[in-house]
């Protein structure tokens, strides 16, 4: 069903809320007695990075040799005791997992004040809140490393630095990404994706639907590349979640629980396209078919595979209008099986006159199904009409973003010869047309 292919957002984008650069609290150890006046003293800014960079360092080899007691002597004596249990379990979790990098590192970025009762109830020399990211890659399905941020404190006795918490501090748009180890026990499964490897993750409760993915995507990719072409890795990385929690926190956010699937991927830089995720919804299981699961996943491949080439400000009816067409692509459906809606549409009020409205796709319901199955038929009038290659074209000058009236037609009669108002008439006869059984 077309309400299973929602929007994948392209970009990732963890903004944090404006804080302006404030001190970090700095709080003595201990009182001094009436007649004394001993200065607090506070590493240089120098010493404090180095000395976290240090606790950052052993904090990584801890997790990653699952080190229960290195663990334990790196968090303060005053953290939160569920902290310590919780490190302990993502230690177990990441244990023998596929990845090429992990590690924890402080990055730029205005310092955020750590809340005043905390620190009081810390007493040490020195709380701090830094930036801190976690970098990660899978082994061989991920091209390069990717980072999350991670809402870190961490305090000083004396010259020994040591964790505190990585709760959210969502008063200072401060939250930690949660990745699949804090979810439970994690399981993958490699796949060979032509010459290159893919991945699935997820967890034992979802073996199934995993093993379902893994089965699927050889061809996925295949399909895919055959459509779309060979200017993309023909690999990526699929995570299977368990709970809305983890499904929204696996896609960064930019999702919503009643979707099936979620594409996701961070900022292009240099033609390099990092941290590309297919996140499927706890629910998807159960919600996708055979059929439904195939098409989701090409759907979803076809925006990894189109992400270097696609900007931010692109028109979303060109864009899951070309991944709806791929994902349907050689499935044998028929126009009322794929848009059901817009046929039912068409025939009791006549064609469509205009291109969806990017707000169109995040309406939901029956506005929100117009959205996609117009814009996959678009996509199928094109390449019905002119041909796969153009409807690539299209995409390709579309995907640039972003698009006014002038630059629509523009590009509409520079692919396909004429401008938008000849284009929305064929296009809307198009559609009658099959939404009429006709062929």
């Amino acid at each position: 069903m077309v309400a299973l292919l929602r929007r994948s957002p392209l970009l990732t984008v963890r903004a944090l809320a404006a804080l302006g650069l404030v001190l970090s609290l700095l709080v003595a150890c201990s009182p001094s007695a009436p007649d004394e006046q001993t200065p607090t003293t506070t590493a240089g800014p120098d010493a404090r990075t180095v000395g976290v960079t240090a606790l950052l360092d052993s904090w990584t080899a801890a997790l990653r040799s699952d080190d229960e007691a290195a663990l334990r002597e790196l968090i303060d004596s005053d953290a939160d005791p569920g902290f310590a249990d919780r490190e302990i379990a993502r230690a177990q979790a990441l244990r023998g997992l596929p990845l090429s990098d992990f590690g924890y590192e402080i990055t730029p970025g205005p310092e955020t004040p750590v809340p005043v009762d905390r620190a009081d109830a810390l007493a040490a020399t020195e709380v701090w809140a830094p930036n801190v990211a976690l970098r990660y890659a899978w082994a061989d399905a991920d091209i390069g490393s990717t980072s999350r941020d991670i809402a870190l404190v961490v305090a000083r006795r004396g010259d020994t630095w040591r964790l505190v918490s990585d709760a959210d501090l969502p008063q200072y748009g401060r939250t930690t990404w949660r990745g699949p180890w804090d979810f439970g026990p994690v399981v993958t499964e490699r796949v060979a994706t032509g010459s290159t490897t893919s991945l699935v993750v997820g967890h034992e409760a979802q073996r199934a639907f995993i093993d379902d993915l893994a089965a699927e995507l050889p061809s996925a990719v295949a399909a895919v590349t055959e459509f779309a072409g060979l200017g993309w890795s023909r690999r990526a990385v699929l995570t299977v979640t368990g709970s809305d929690a983890e499904f929204i926190s696996a896609a960064d956010g930019f999702t919503s629980t009643d979707v099936a699937a979620s594409t996701i991927a961070d900022p292009v830089r240099g033609g390099l396209v990092t941290g590309q995720r297919i996140v499927f919804g706890p629910t998807a299981p159960d919600r996708l078919t055979d059929s439904t699961r195939r098409t989701v996943l090409r759907h979803e491949l076809t925006h990894v595979a189109m992400r270097a080439v696609t900007g931010e400000d692109a028109p979303l009816w060109m864009l899951e209008g070309f991944a709806d067409y791929s994902g349907y692509r050689g499935s044998g459906l028929s126009f009322d099986e794929i848009a059901p809606t817009l046929a039912a549409v068409v025939r009791a009020a006549g064609p469509p006159r205009v291109l969806p409205e990017d707000s169109d796709f995040a309406a939901g319901g029956s506005r929100g199904s117009i959205a996609y199955e117009s814009a996959w038929s678009v996509a199928s009038f094109v390449a019905d009409r002119f041909g796969e290659p153009v409807l690539r074209q299209l995409y390709d000058r579309f995907a640039a973003g972003p698009t006014d009236p002038t630059v629509t037609d523009s590009v509409f009669s520079a692919t396909l010869g004429f401008g938008t108002v000849d284009f929305l008439a064929q296009w809307g006869q198009w559609v009658a047309e099959q939404a009429a059984g006709q062929s």
